[in-house]
């Protein structure tokens, strides 16, 4: 008689465990939208890119992914009538699930230009974690014929960066199919940090070679030709670190390397009491740092435009 008591009382917790942790599932799924992260597909040229046709919520933030893979509401695959412009870049230009797509200066310039008498139509093909190798392989091997404008979004970080492939990063490629998918993402967050610390020493680099400057230069120049060869115009923002901004000593001025190129523009130079308001952490932009970047852009595409 004892013996079945536990049996009985073993299932019981077994049932209220799974009715416990389903219950967790479902808030982490409904709350911040894990278990259903953004997909992608893995690339030999540029290493991954994001799957199309995806429309996900995560934090509260509506992400949008149209059939190009473009984080953008609408854009043509054929030429319009339009002017078109690109944006490349990393996560900074796709924004993660810190803003809506509607909040992203990659939306909000458009919506700012297409008050003058042009129609603009812009498409995002920022993506997380890509390095500058990567960027410029996704300019050089994306088609870019019947495009207008080409918008490339640069950060410190870019430079250090290796290439990366789909498996050495923590992304997604196919759907979490099971009965927890919310508690499996996070489980694997949690094992790919456990993975890399225990792995890998991932210091931060202090100090660079003559070899590192000159891979450096290397890529720029790399840039300058696959921009060259697409006979587009183009334009090339820096967005500087919440540690640039402030003059940390640590921090290296990469976007030294990009004053070479005749339409660059530094976003150190907007002009704003606190722009630490800018950020959502020290890298990428809030909902009010969209939207001052998008200002600023489009001011100097009009500008270029005019010329």
């Amino acid at each position: 008689m004892l013996k079945q008591k536990k049996i009985v009382f073993f299932i019981f917790l077994l049932i209220i465990s799974f009715i416990t942790l389903k219950i967790l599932d479902i808030i982490l799924f409904n709350k911040y939208g894990l278990g259903k992260p953004i997909l992608y597909s893995s690339s030999k040229q540029y290493g991954y890119f994001i799957k199309p046709n995806q429309k996900v919520i995560r934090r509260g933030k509506n992400i949008f992914i149209n059939n190009l893979g473009m984080r953008s509401q609408s854009f043509s695959s054929d030429k319009t009538d339009k002017y078109r412009i690109i944006f490349f870049g990393d996560s900074v230009t796709y924004g993660g699930s810190l803003v809506n797509n509607e909040d992203l200066f990659t939306e909000r310039v458009c919506e700012k230009l297409n008050k003058e008498s042009t129609i603009f139509e812009c498409g995002n093909f920022g993506t997380n974690g890509y390095s500058l190798n990567s960027i410029i392989k996704r300019i050089k091997y994306t088609n870019l014929e019947n495009t207008d404008l080409v918008i490339i979004t640069l950060i410190g970080n870019n430079f250090p960066r290796t290439f990366h492939n789909l498996l050495s990063q923590p992304f997604w490629s196919k759907k979490i199919d099971n009965f927890f998918p919310a508690l499996t993402e996070v489980m694997f967050i949690y094992l790919d940090r456990y993975r890399n610390k225990v792995k890998y020493e991932l210091g931060t680099e202090e100090s660079y070679s003559l070899i590192d400057f000159m891979y450096y230069k290397d890529l720029i120049n790399e840039l300058g030709q696959v921009l060259d060869a697409k006979s587009v115009k183009y334009m090339i923002f820096y967005s500087p670190s919440l540690d640039e901004i402030n003059n940390v000593k640590k921090s290296k001025n990469f976007k030294n390397y990009l004053t070479k190129f005749k339409n660059f523009y530094d976003l150190t130079n907007i002009k704003a009491e606190k722009k630490e308001d800018f950020y959502f952490d020290r890298i990428h932009l809030n909902e009010y740092g969209h939207n001052i970047y998008s200002k600023y852009m489009s001011k100097q595409i009009l500008l270029l435009l005019n010329q």
